[in-house]
């Protein structure tokens, strides 16, 4: 048999696995909903109607606050959450989760003030701060270590591929039913992610559905992926590899919800462009994103080289996401700007697997709490940062991008720190293997 056809098999067998029928997409369907969800405000902000309704015109910190806040909401709760899912575990803490965000989606097409709405989004950001532990630890229950790259970057598509749906779904809600009756709609959406995860087991052990074989496979990944998981949870704090993750996430974290908070009000109050056109473009890039997305995981697993991938994206952002934004038409701009968007969520997904290498299979939803809570609740003040400097610039937005640019410089220099470490440890253990195999000399 050829390399080709071996790989044909082995891609067949993999779709066609449980893991990969029905927990990932449960998992993505999950993100998709969840990023709707966090993302309608860029929509919403974007609407005159809403201005008009709440007195906001011009008051762009504000604006930019109602992510923040929803980010600090975010932030705190993703730790908290970590707990919760190691003890009661993913499955019903995704159910619990879904039904939390839901019900304050509703809450918030009844708000009749800024101060309000900043409450309901910090709520908002309490109840979704369950999906990063939740696709975490079912990541590392069900998935070889081979493949997380992989998952890690399917599900975490869903931050782009909901953005994505997310367009012309809330604008033609909007445009039906204007922006109170828009969030009323996305409440009872929200409650989709139920219908896979009431056949999601929490563990392969627990699952009747699952084959003899996917099980042995399942049992065979996770044992070779041990041998590389070193540190308990009382360790991280005291790991540089650790807080240099954590760094990549505050640039991940505040890359894409700064851009997808901005993006709509850009084109449609700076650029010009009819609110219905704006959406069309820019739908086209977020799903030129979503590929991009599962590139990017795909080739992190390919070469193995997380790290490396993870700087080479941000150096590829840093150059372009500026020169896109001011030198390009505004159709084209509308396309390479959603799709720069990738770049985040090609970090988010890097940023899991390196994690799943650093921390114990046991401890994961909870280091996931701490590594993505820090990460997040730091990076809520970038949407902030971003609308201050439209108002200081007189409301030009070419200082956010740049602003945006030199964030991913800094990812350039996390990740080549974090593939220097990942270098020095592998060739420690070279050197210990041979000298094992050497034997004492006398």
């Amino acid at each position: 048999m050829s390399a080709s056809d071996r790989g044909f098999k082995t891609g067949r067998k993999l779709l066609l696995s449980h893991r990969w029928l029905l927990v990932a997409p449960a998992m993505l369907l999950l993100w998709v909903v969840g990023q709707i969800d966090k993302t309608h405000i860029s929509l919403i902000i974007a609407d005159r109607d809403f201005l008009r309704d709440l007195n906001l015109g011009g008051h762009n910190a504000e604006l930019g606050g109602l992510m923040t806040t929803f980010f600090m909401g975010y932030g705190i709760a993703i730790f908290l959450w970590g707990f919760i899912v190691d003890r009661v575990g993913p499955k019903w803490s995704a159910i619990a989760g879904t039904v939390c965000w839901a019900a304050v989606l509703y809450l918030s097409s009844r708000v009749g003030g800024i101060q309000e709405y900043l409450i309901i989004r910090f709520l908002l950001g309490l109840a979704e701060g369950n999906l990063w532990p939740v696709c975490n630890a079912l990541t590392n229950r069900w998935f070889p270590i081979r493949e997380h790259s992989r998952i890690q970057a399917f599900w975490v598509m869903g931050s782009t591929l909901g953005t994505a749906a997310g367009v012309p779904v809330v604008t033609g809600l909007m445009l039906a039913s204007g922006w109170r009756g828009a969030l009323a709609a996305l409440a009872v959406l929200s409650l989709l992610p139920l219908v896979l995860f009431a056949f999601v087991s929490n563990t392969p052990e627990e699952s009747r559905r699952l084959s003899r074989e996917e099980r042995e496979e399942i049992e065979a990944g996770r044992a070779a992926g041990g041998r590389a998981v070193r540190l308990n949870l009382r360790q991280l704090p005291g790991s540089r590899a650790f807080w240099l993750i954590v760094a990549c996430q505050v640039v991940s974290a505040t890359s894409l919800y700064t851009l997808i908070q901005w993006i709509p009000s850009y084109f449609t109050l700076y650029r010009g462009m009819p609110f219905p056109r704006m959406a069309g473009w820019v739908t086209i890039g977020y799903l030129v994103a979503t590929g991009l997305t599962l590139l990017g995981g795909w080739v992190a697993d390919r070469t193995m080289k997380r790290a490396l991938t993870g700087a080479w994206t941000c150096v590829i952002f840093a150059l372009v996401v500026a020169p896109a934004a001011e030198l390009l038409s505004p159709r084209w701009s509308a396309v390479v700007l959603p799709a720069l968007i990738s770049h985040a969520a090609i970090l988010a997904a890097l940023n899991g697997a390196l994690m799943h290498t650093l921390v114990r299979p046991e401890a994961i939803a909870r280091g996931t709490g701490i590594y993505v809570g820090i990460g997040n609740f730091l990076s809520s003040a970038g949407p902030f940062v971003f609308g201050l400097l439209i108002n200081y610039l007189g409301g030009e937005y070419w200082g956010g991008f740049v602003y945006l640019s030199l964030l991913s410089v800094v990812g350039v220099l996390c990740y080549g720190a974090l593939h220097r470490i990942g270098a020095r440890e592998r060739a420690a253990v070279g050197a210990g293997s041979l000298a094992a195999e050497a034997g004492p000399q006398g």
